[in-house]
């Protein structure tokens, strides 16, 4: 990933975080406030889990104090912000809950001697300035008791994202967003009791569709999403830029609130000259603090010739698992939103399916998404004109963007690194989504794939290296392609080769020696467990590592250890456990597959 990437990953997530008090809508005031971030991190929780229960195997004691930690720093967050809330104007807690940057500052400047330089105390100083103006200067708002709690919120939130950072650079961002959920459910169900016991909360909770269809949909992109993207990004995003990035929150929800306002029955926010003002110094601040976001602007992409292979269509190959998958995805995301009835028929969070599995699957992506239609309209009972408008519209957006993406660019994967990557992609989808030829759904296709595929686009492509469907005509290259077998020629041979390719993409001698060291390791156990061996081994390098490993003969995980063995003793397995992005196992057809990416 790169620091575009992750910036841009980030400011995506502060936006969904900005539109979640539409699903709020759906909460009854008699919930306590603890049951809702209780159940909502559970939900996140499994989801995180269905994701990446692979990953499990790198869990350790360390991990799991980190995410203790983090749990605990968030309900800290929550319970100060609660209190603080209370009898202060919104729009003043508001932009002080926005303002904990300021302690990220102080912060990092007193424990970890990191001084900010003028352009970045300037950008913090504009910042606050357009944050104070967004309150409509309201000074008497200002001068309240419970802002104390809520200044209390804001260090307990700075501590947590300074933490973030630091965590993220040497452990498993997957296991500590998991963790982080697990644990922020255990201290919201204890407080949950006590508000019950001590102040009279309900312990129960409502069983409308409706508050459940905000349970999962908080819990996946608010709690899951937004927990999993955050920690990945702030290895390369540090915990000021993100601070501030994640104040521009209030003036996202400005600008959205009379978009939104119909949907959630709220009153649209008051949008002010002052309001107006304050937004403008907020986005300068950003740019100020952090120019890398807009860097580049005029890096446009080159239009290629486009070739048509409508029919060579379905030459990639079907992934009946894929298929399987996408469907049943499609139909659990898609059920409950229409139980709330709240959008129209055809619109919803659900498509940005046909945007992500269709980039990366290709024709298995789309069947599977039209599969889950299918299955979630006939359980609706919707019409069978409804069915087919929905497949027709998925299958356009789905086949456009996998051509489009791939017969627009020399690339053979799908990343984010440069102007030209993000200019291609919002192209597309602006025109894919036209072609729906209803405004509503065209809509909705276009904010979900720009808001929610975008960042898993980078977190399956540039982080957990995913090697996406090419259409006929395509083919995954290497940046390095040998055989190790038990031979130690072999294996002399490899570390040539790894280092001349290393260099040639510009990556740095640590990185190359991390992965020489993993290979090594991982060869060394593979051939004394099964002698005969020939280990196929594939490289791509780029911002992450993409290792895949691949030999014939008895089913043997090298991840696991053996009798008397710790992952401490063996240096290349803890880089995997702490440092690896995606560390994967599986056997099939007489086959070991093992996939690393560093």
């Amino acid at each position: 990933m790169s620091k575009l990437e992750a910036n841009i990953s980030l400011l995506i997530i502060t936006f969904l975080s900005a539109i979640h008090y539409v699903f709020l809508t759906a909460v009854p005031e008699s919930v306590s406030h603890f049951a809702f971030l209780s159940i909502t991190n559970l939900v996140g929780f499994l989801i995180a889990l269905a994701f990446f229960f692979g990953e499990l195997f790198r869990l350790d004691k360390h991990q799991v104090i980190q995410s203790i930690y983090l749990a605990a720093e968030l309900v800290a967050f929550n319970l100060f912000m609660l209190k603080g809330g209370q009898g202060t104007n919104p729009s003043v807690t508001s932009a002080v809950v926005s303002s904990y940057f300021v302690f990220v500052v102080i912060f990092t400047a007193v424990f970890q001697k990191i001084i900010p330089d003028k352009g970045t105390v300037s950008g913090v100083i504009i910042v606050l300035a357009g944050l104070f103006l967004m309150t409509d200067a309201d000074i008497d708002g200002l001068i309240n008791a419970n802002i104390f709690y809520l200044l209390v919120a804001d260090a307990a939130f700075a501590v947590y994202v300074i933490t973030v950072g630091a965590y993220a650079e040497a452990s498993n961002p997957s296991i500590l967003a998991m963790g982080q959920m697990f644990f922020c459910f255990l201290f919201s169900l204890i407080l949950w009791a006590g508000d019950a016991i001590f102040f009279g909360a309900s312990f129960s909770l409502p069983s409308n569709p409706q508050f459940w269809g905000s349970v999962i949909y908080l819990g996946f992109f608010i709690r899951g999403l937004f927990g999993i993207v955050q920690i990945y990004a702030q290895r390369y995003v540090s915990p000021l830029n993100t601070s501030l990035i994640f104040s521009t929150e209030i003036v996202m929800t400005m600008a959205v609130s009379p978009l939104l306002a119909p949907i959630s029955g709220m009153p649209p926010e008051k949008i002010t000259v002052l309001k107006i003002a304050g937004s403008v110094l907020i986005v300068a601040g950003l740019l100020i603090t952090d120019p890398v976001i807009f860097r580049s602007a005029g890096n446009i992409f080159r239009l290629k010739r486009i070739r048509v292979f409508f029919m060579r269509l379905f030459r990639a190959g079907l992934d009946f698992k894929i298929i399987f998958i996408s469907a049943l995805v499609y139909a659990v995301i898609d059920l409950p939103v229409q139980l709330m009835h709240v959008l129209p028929v055809n619109t919803g969070i659900k498509n940005f399916l046909p945007v992500t599995l269709g980039l990366f699957f290709g024709p298995s992506g789309v069947l599977g998404c039209c599969a889950g239609c299918l299955l979630s309209f006939v359980l609706q009972g919707l019409t069978v004109s409804d069915i087919i408008a929905e497949c027709i519209n998925i299958t356009v957006v789905g086949i456009g963007m996998w051509y489009g993406w791939h017969f627009l660019s020399n690339s053979d994967d799908i990343n984010f690194r440069n102007t030209r990557d993000y200019v291609r992609y919002v192209s597309l989808l602006f025109v894919l989504s036209a072609l729906c030829l209803n405004v509503k759904i065209s809509a909705s296709y276009f904010i979900t794939g720009l808001l929610i595929s975008l960042p898993l686009n980078i977190l399956f492509g540039s982080l957990l290296g995913i090697d996406p469907v090419l259409p006929d005509g395509k083919q995954i290259r290497n940046d390095a392609d040998f055989i190790i077998d038990a031979d130690p020629a072999t294996l002399e041979k490899a570390n040539e080769i790894l280092e001349e390719a290393g260099s040639s993409k510009g990556a740095k001698m640590k990185q190359i020696m991390e992965v020489q060291s993993c290979i090594e390791e991982l060869s060394i156990r593979i051939i004394k467990n099964i002698p005969e061996a020939k280990i196929n081994v594939s490289v791509r390098y780029g911002y992450a590592v993409s290792v895949k490993v691949s030999c014939a003969g008895k089913k043997y995980n090298p991840f696991r250890l053996e009798a008397g063995e710790t992952v401490l003793d063996i240096m290349s397995l803890r880089i995997i456990k702490h440092r690896a992005l995606r560390a994967s196992y599986s056997h099939s057809k007489g086959e070991n597959f093992i996939h690393v990416v560093i």
